[in-house]
């Protein structure tokens, strides 16, 4: 491919790292992002074209390869959040779970150290048949964080296609708790959220693609997600 072809793509930098490391010209692949952008996601997602006897050969290829897929659970107490959001309430401030798990999704995300293989740093709140994508949470106060989701949630805005590092999804409460889930197409990662019957604590399961998320970095952000959750005083800062 002529360099100053590919000069003038545009393209993030970790997607133009990965797609050296597959080999891939820029000029092959198409931009998601603003403006024709080339987005990680479109050098990850970028299938070739097979000639029809490969294809006939080796059937369908799933999009993530089962073996591909990593899981990590761990329990979160819900009783100072709790205590907190009733504080609130009677003061006129009321704040719901999903504000909560918006801001302490974001602030993980800036907490753990290799951040940038996640490529755009994005939240996807997952709803009724669409998602809400959430840019720059760690740095947005609750407040406008809450005004946003409710006005989003209002116009039924449907961000599905637009990149998120990962993707939120609160289950209505009970004592049934999913063991997988699967990745939404363009996440890298989901956060599957069950509150249990008491309200008291919360089961949370992390699904991961493990080729995009190393081991270390799907653990370091869910324990940073559990100790914002745990420790609620922080995201109001």
């Amino acid at each position: 491919m002529n360099v100053a072809v590919a000069s003038r793509l545009a393209a993030s930098p970790y997607a133009r790292r990965l797609a050296r490391e597959r080999n891939l010209p820029l000029d092959a692949l198409c931009g998601s992002g603003p403006g024709g952008r080339i987005l990680a996601v479109d050098v990850l997602d970028f299938v070739p074209a097979q000639a029809p006897a490969e294809l006939s050969a080796a059937g369908p290829a799933p999009s993530i390869a089962a073996s591909s897929i990593a899981a990590f659970a761990t329990s979160v107490a819900l009783g100072a959040l709790r205590e907190l959001l009733a504080t609130l309430e009677s003061s006129g401030n009321v704040f719901d779970i999903d504000d909560i798990l918006l801001r302490a999704a974001g602030s993980a995300l800036g907490e753990i150290s290799d951040a940038t293989q996640l490529g755009e740093a994005r939240v996807a709140l997952e709803l009724d048949k669409h998602q809400v994508v959430f840019a720059a949470t760690m740095g947005m106060s609750l407040t406008s964080l809450r005004s946003m989701r409710l006005a989003a949630q209002a116009d039924k805005r449907d961000d599905s296609q637009k990149p998120a590092a990962l993707s939120v999804r609160l289950l209505p409460p009970g004592d049934i708790r999913p063991m997988m889930m699967p990745l939404l197409p363009g996440r890298a990662m989901r956060l599957t959220v069950s509150v249990g019957a008491a309200g008291d604590h919360a089961e949370c399961l992390l699904t991961a693609d493990a080729a995009r998320v190393d081991e270390a970095t799907s653990t370091a952000w869910l324990t940073a997600l559990k100790s914002a959750v745990e420790h609620p005083l922080r995201l109001f800062v």
